[in-house]
């Protein structure tokens, strides 16, 4: 009996010794990992969405291992975390460097979607889908989005991004003579009405068919009456009687509009590019 105790006793010892010396195998220290540790940690972060977690793997396969197909495959994923994790100008970062290392690369288009969809989400806020209204707010962020936005529909028209570009492009475009259009309002309210008419007519001529073009025809048409310029209010009153029809929608309904789109998941062609990767 106590040769058995003492043998189940030396049995358990070894194994313990055993799942020690297992665990410091496992635990490695980041020196002595390989670029595959690295990025197998980084990838089962990112598909448990612990975005954190990811990025500090991904940044320390960038650090020991600067080259190779792995630090290659983590730029965009990287950005994305970044991008998930609130952190915009770090994906832009990431997107940039990894254009600039290759311009070559198949997956440029997706960059490009990404960097837009990142600088796109700088200037926004969760309260847009329920009361705020991003055309209230500064436009740089909207303009460097639709930029590459156009960018990506210029360059890669048949890429499967592109139609979300192009739907995201009417957005911005949208949100942006929305923007024009309060400024606008904004000096006729004032009795400014030569700015009125000159904001007006750069709406115009810069967001022509969005949907409120009928609404700065009418500011128009308003600041030339307050200028006393009988004739050419005259002349944009034909063009709104003209298109009318087609002009319809007010300001209220291109806000109802937008707020529509925002809570589309515009995010999700994103999402669709990660599907099975590192399986």
């Amino acid at each position: 009996m106590k040769k058995t105790l003492l043998s189940a006793l030396i049995i358990a010892t070894l194994s313990l010794q055993g799942c020690s010396s297992l665990t410091s195998l496992v635990a490695k220290e980041d020196s002595e990992k390989t670029a595959e540790d690295f990025y197998s940690s980084a990838t089962a972060a990112f598909k448990a969405s612990m975005w954190d977690t990811a990025i500090k793997e991904y940044e320390k396969l960038k650090s020991f291992y600067p080259y190779g197909d792995y630090t290659e495959q983590s730029y965009t994923e990287l950005a994305y975390a970044y991008y998930r994790y609130n952190e915009p100008e770090s994906a832009i970062r990431e997107l940039d460097e990894f254009m600039r290392l290759f311009p070559k690369h198949p997956n440029i288009d997706y960059a490009l979607y990404l960097k837009a969809l990142s600088i796109d989400s700088i200037n926004k806020s969760w309260l847009d889908k329920l009361a705020t209204d991003p055309a209230d707010r500064d436009t740089k962020s909207a303009q460097r989005a639709a930029q590459y936005y156009t960018d990506l529909v210029k360059r890669f028209p048949n890429s499967r991004y592109t139609a979300e570009a192009s739907r995201r492009l009417v957005v911005l475009n949208n949100q942006m003579a929305r923007h024009e259009l309060l400024v606008a309002q904004f000096y006729f309210d004032r009795q400014a009405y030569l700015a009125a008419a000159n904001r007006a007519t750069y709406i115009l001529k810069n967001y022509p068919q969005t949907v409120i073009t009928l609404d700065t025809l009418t500011l128009l048409e308003q600041a030339y009456q307050k200028l006393e310029m009988p004739e050419v209010a005259q002349d944009v009153q034909q063009v709104i009687a003209l298109n009318k029809t087609r002009l319809q929608p007010s300001m209220e309904a291109a806000k109802q509009k937008q707020l529509e789109n925002q809570q589309k998941n515009w995010w999700g062609k994103t999402t669709d590019f990660f599907d099975g990767f590192a399986q």
